[in-house]
């Protein structure tokens, strides 16, 4: 059974991640018709970091999606640590692996958590404005940890995201579709691609399997990596797009029903949503929009 991050850091970034990726989930609704296309703040600091779509090879296993967090937020002071963390991780079984990424979160995550989060978004925020020539006048010592600050996080954040949409749409996260999809899983694959189609291009294996279909190889596969890949990922209408964002990132953490009524009541007031326009009135609201949420994953969103 796979380990879950921290109550409070689950809660954290539910919060910090909800407006981000409700605003995202209102462009899918109001104007994108069920296709996911990032913020271009996020597009450009992805291309200009370097990370290209090489962040999917993290659905191989959850563990390394927490990891970038914790690399993007502990870059400092730190590279004897991750070294160390590197190597042991290297050699480990997967559930000795799990034990030891639970040992760096509890070494590593402390309360100022949040103001280094908060810093993260801030430089990626600002990165588009920098020119090329205030970026290269930097020493190379903050060049080379801003490029790979940003790729930490970024990586953290679309492989989050994507995960989340999974989850709310086939019921798996990526992270359970793409290990199926390697051991020959034709469904996982077809459903994995829908989700995230950087995968076609930033994952040796998807990449490989889909130029060889492309000779006439079991074309029938390719006609259902086409059907999927041809519709967006989210069919039906999100009501509540970023009440709906912090239901899923929890989801995605393995809390969301842990959390009391109470307390997702007081996440979603941390995270700036109005109570009114989301029908989330009192604790009674909340369990009714919980269930819908739920509902709607089985029924597919």
């Amino acid at each position: 059974m796979q380990s879950r991050i921290e109550k409070s850091v689950a809660h954290f970034l539910a919060v910090t991640l909800a407006p981000e990726c409700g605003e995202i989930f209102k462009t899918i609704r109001a104007k994108r018709n069920g296709w996911i296309k990032m913020p271009a703040w996020l597009e450009q600091a992805r291309k200009n970091s370097g990370l290209g779509d090489t962040y999917v090879t993290l659905y191989e296993a959850e563990p390394r999606i927490n990891y970038c967090l914790i690399k993007a937020i502990f870059l400092k002071n730190t590279s004897e640590q991750v070294k160390q963390f590197d190597n042991a991780f290297a050699v480990v079984s997967e559930v000795e692996k799990l034990t030891i990424l639970k040992n760096f979160n509890d070494d590593s995550l402390n309360e100022n958590i949040s103001t280094e989060i908060e810093e993260v978004l801030s430089q990626l925020r600002e990165a588009p404005e920098i020119t090329q020539e205030e970026f290269d006048a930097l020493p190379e010592e903050e060049r080379i940890a801003i490029t790979h600050r940003a790729q930490f996080f970024l990586a953290f954040f679309y492989a989050t995201f994507f995960n989340s949409i999974a989850l709310m749409v086939h019921g798996q996260k990526l992270t359970t579709l793409v290990p199926l999809a390697l051991q020959g899983d034709k469904k996982a694959f077809c459903k994995a691609v829908q989700i995230d189609r950087n995968l076609l291009t930033g994952h040796p294996f998807f990449r490989d399997i889909y130029a060889r279909l492309q000779t006439g190889e079991t074309p029938n596969f390719l006609d259902d990596i086409s059907r999927h890949i041809s519709r967006p990922p989210i069919q039906g209408k999100v009501r509540y797009p970023t009440l709906y964002s912090l239901f899923a990132t929890l989801d995605s953490f393995k809390w969301l029903d842990d959390f009391t009524a109470s307390e997702i009541l007081g996440m979603c007031d941390e995270a700036g949503l109005d109570r009114y326009q989301n029908r989330i009135e009192d604790e009674n609201y909340l369990v009714k929009r919980r269930l819908e949420y739920r509902k709607n994953q089985k029924i597919g969103f």
